[in-house]
């Protein structure tokens, strides 16, 4: 049997270092997270219904599309965020869910925190905090 599952991790490893245009060498392949984590990732590959695509159809995500129909509405008010320098980096790392976005240059601006909308948001961005998506998207995550 722990040849069998053995066998099963080498299979999920190979597949998932030949599955990509990119590859790593032996030794930094062996070290990747891509290589424990594949017979995870094997697992939910064989098992999805999602196609495996680089790109999927917007039609596969319907809870998307009150973001999609209010997109200029969300993209004005971002850039009104962008002008004012509102979207930033944290000046200390002492962000931990996003410190190492942070080193790679990324930025942010939170609209809600724990559900609840953030006091600088309401100011700038009240016509985004006013559609309302957490409907949507509950929706589809309530358990049966």
């Amino acid at each position: 049997m722990r040849w069998v599952i053995l066998l099963a991790f080498i299979g999920c490893a190979a597949y998932t270092h030949w599955c990509g245009k990119v590859r790593h060498g032996f030794f930094r392949q062996l070290s990747d997270h891509s290589t424990f984590m594949s017979s995870i990732n094997g697992f939910v590959y064989l098992f999805s219904s999602v196609p495996s695509t680089p790109y999927l159809q917007p039609s596969l995500f319907p809870d998307l599309a009150p973001i999609r129909a209010q997109w200029e509405t969300i993209r004005t008010e971002a850039v009104a965020l962008h002008q004012a320098s509102k979207i930033q980096a944290a000046e200390k790392y002492n962000d931990i869910g996003f410190n190492s976005f942070f080193r790679r240059g990324w930025q942010r601006f939170y609209l809600k925190w724990y559900d609840r909308p953030h006091p600088s948001a309401q100011a700038v961005c009240p016509k985004t905090l006013a559609m309302n998506f957490a409907s949507a998207f509950m929706r589809s995550a309530q358990p049966c």
